[in-house]
């Protein structure tokens, strides 16, 4: 009771804001657990970077009011402003799913069927590039802290000549502690750190790639690629998260590679605090802050791909773009953070090529705070502050990859991938959001076993029948077409009832009635929406009337419509007198629950997949019971002649 007496003024007011869908607030089952498992369990599952679970509803109501909190905050972490820039493939919940999370949360977080809920995506260490043309692995390495640490990795590549990488991700070793990972490579032999941040240690490394925990694969504009030199060096720079002591890690990274006929990407730190920064150096006296600004003219003409502002801890805020320095005046823009956060770092995709023509200044602006005042000072007394490649000094880069520009690079197509917003095997009743890039002037045309489906020409496509999806993508006269995502939808079983509708049961007799048979079908069935403990075959044979209906498993859930049974005559037992005195609370509880109870009888506890977990005897008299567990649970009283009501509790420690 404490988490909803906490959050009481809060849930109030999101439910007098909702009034209108009071009626039929959103369930785990219908819509919530979607929105989770699209934007949220990819760091949020069990053995993933965050600090709990949100793979299944009674992980999700455990923390349902944190999360209702956060998303208002700082989850899904994505620091770039959304109103200053889209970017391919951004984390950022839409308003609509905000209202949805806080008004299923001010609602008490109902679960809905759970048997018909979509299931959790599965998460492991597969390479999502299929197989991969070059996959070097770190060695095996033990965490020496316990704080935040920085590990460098040197990797020979193997490779004897130049390649293009098209297509670049990291598999993490060990994805619950590695917080970010740095690719560079570096074709000569100078001296690299074995502990840095920021740079390795060598003036010659290039980074190519920043992986952040529920980072997808990144791939290259078609016609362009990654340059990897001969024998050169492959160079991850890996961040632990605090409490990874002890713990063994061996992060992979794996390539596409292509031999000849692409154009060269440049990533490189154009804005940087050791050459283009204005009135500096970079030094934040202790209980001050500061603002400092960066510019660099790029003569010619470019085309930018990405960006990737850098600081470390007492940074605040970080804007850049490009400036006409000529009128007509002109400003590109490129990211802006209003509250930065060391941690979740990003590189940022530009849905469309951003061309830079020649006469543009790049800028950045950045703020400092090294006072109290910011949570993130690494110091406390704060201390001075200068440039420097340790968490605890300060940089000001944003990393650009980029192309000298070409007629046309306008309709450059930036990403062809297809990205599963959920699992993509589940049950007869259930889709999966397919997206691919988002950006002006892309259409689109999807295709299931390369067959066109008619009418599905927007960036996603609600898949909901097994076949490999594929998508056909335009922009200008370019054209490409994505690798195929396989769905795998398996049939729920058939549940029908014999005989149906209403049927009166013989005078002292019995009516069997009969589910459909199948293989590998199992049975649970029901009276008055009350499971029938022990009725698991395929048949039943009643002798109490009525509202009977069986549910059929075969991996997939189906129920049956209602049969009434019906006999004419009155029973005792649980008359309305006696229901209004029953009483079975507090609702939710910590594990204790009082019954009071006017009559004798059993109580049953059943979880939500109507499996029995406990028994009690319950007498005319205040009862006291407990149940062991967080979840949705089903409690089933029987009185001692074949009556029941049936009570949802939900237990929350």
């Amino acid at each position: 009771m404490k988490k909803i007496t906490a959050f009481s003024v809060f849930l109030f007011l999101i439910m007098s804001s909702y009034t209108w869908l009071q009626a039929q607030p959103p369930t785990w089952e219908n819509g919530i657990a979607k929105i989770f498992y699209s934007n949220c369990t990819s760091c949020h599952h069990s053995g993933g970077i965050a600090p709990f679970s949100l793979d299944t509803y009674t992980d999700a109501y455990s923390y349902s009011g944190i999360v209702a909190i956060a998303i208002t905050n700082k989850m899904p972490p994505w620091n770039a402003d959304p109103n200053y820039k889209h970017y391919a493939h951004e984390r950022v919940l839409s308003a609509t799913d905000v209202s949805k999370i806080q008004l299923w949360v001010a609602n008490g977080a109902p679960s809905g069927d759970l048997r018909f809920a979509p299931p959790a995506p599965t998460y492991s260490n597969a390479s999502m590039l299929g197989t991969a043309d070059l996959s070097v692995k770190m060695s095996d390495y033990t965490v020496s802290s316990n704080t935040d640490e920085y590990r460098n990795f040197v990797i020979p590549s193997g490779l004897t000549v130049s390649k293009f990488a098209t297509a670049i991700e990291v598999l993490p070793g060990n994805p619950s502690i590695v917080h970010h990972v740095l690719v560079f490579q570096d074709s000569t032999t100078a001296a690299i750190s074995s502990s840095s941040s920021g740079g390795t240690g060598s003036a010659a490394s290039k980074l190519i790639y920043e992986y952040v925990p529920g980072a997808q694969p990144y791939f290259t504009p078609v016609g362009t690629g990654l340059r990897l030199a001969a024998n050169t060096r492959i160079i991850l720079q890996v961040h632990y998260a605090p409490g990874s002591l002890g713990q063994l890690d061996s992060t992979r990274v794996n390539f596409k590679l292509a031999t000849s006929g692409l154009r060269n990407i440049s990533v490189s730190p154009l804005l940087n605090h050791l050459s283009t920064l204005i009135s500096g150096p970079l030094s934040i006296l202790a209980n001050q802050t500061k603002t400092y600004n960066e510019a660099f003219s790029f003569p010619g003409n470019w085309t930018f791909l990405t960006a990737s502002p850098h600081m470390h801890y007492i940074g605040r805020t970080f804007l850049t773009y490009a400036v006409k320095n000529t009128a007509p005046f002109d400003t590109i823009r490129f990211v802006n953070i209003n509250d930065w956060d060391f941690h979740w770092q990003d590189n940022y995709v530009f849905q469309n090529t951003v061309k830079v023509p020649n006469g543009y200044t790049l800028r950045a602006q950045a703020f400092y705070d090294n006072t109290t005042g910011n949570p993130d000072n690494p110091y406390s007394p704060p201390q001075n502050i200068s440039a420097g490649e340790a968490t605890t000094d300060e940089m000001m880069m944003v990393f650009f990859s980029f192309l000298p520009y070409q007629t046309g690079d306008e309709n450059l197509i930036i990403d062809k991938r297809i990205i599963p917003k959920g699992a993509t095997t589940f049950c007869e009743g259930i889709t999966v959001t397919l997206k691919t890039i988002e950006g002006a002037g892309y259409t689109y045309q999807w295709y299931r076993n390369g067959t066109p489906i008619s009418g599905a020409i927007s960036a996603s496509y609600e898949a909901g029948i097994t076949g490999n999806y594929s998508v056909s993508i335009t922009l200008g006269p370019n054209n490409t077409v994505s690798d195929p995502v396989s769905v795998t939808v398996n049939p729920a079983p058939v549940a029908t009832l014999s005989p149906s509708g209403s049927v009166v049961i013989p005078s002292g007799g019995s009516i069997t009635l009969n589910a459909s048979i199948g293989s590998g079908y199992t049975y649970n069935w029901y009276r008055n929406d009350t499971l029938i403990i022990g009725a698991n075959s395929s048949s039943y044979n009643a002798t109490i009337a009525g509202s009977y209906y069986v549910e059929v498993y075969n991996g997939c859930y189906a129920l049956s419509s209602n049969t009434i049974l019906t006999d004419g005559a009155t029973t005792s037992g649980l008359n309305n007198i006696a229901i209004s005195e029953f009483k079975i609370y507090p609702n939710p509880s910590s594990g204790k629950v009082t019954v009071d109870a006017p009559f004798e009888g059993e109580l049953i506890v059943l979880n939500y997949l109507g499996q029995k977990i406990q028994s009690n005897i319950i007498t005319k008299e205040t009862n006291d019971i407990f149940i062991d567990g967080s979840g949705l649970y089903f409690l089933v009283f029987n009185d001692n002649i074949g009556n029941s009501i049936t009570s949802k509790m939900i237990i929350h420690k």
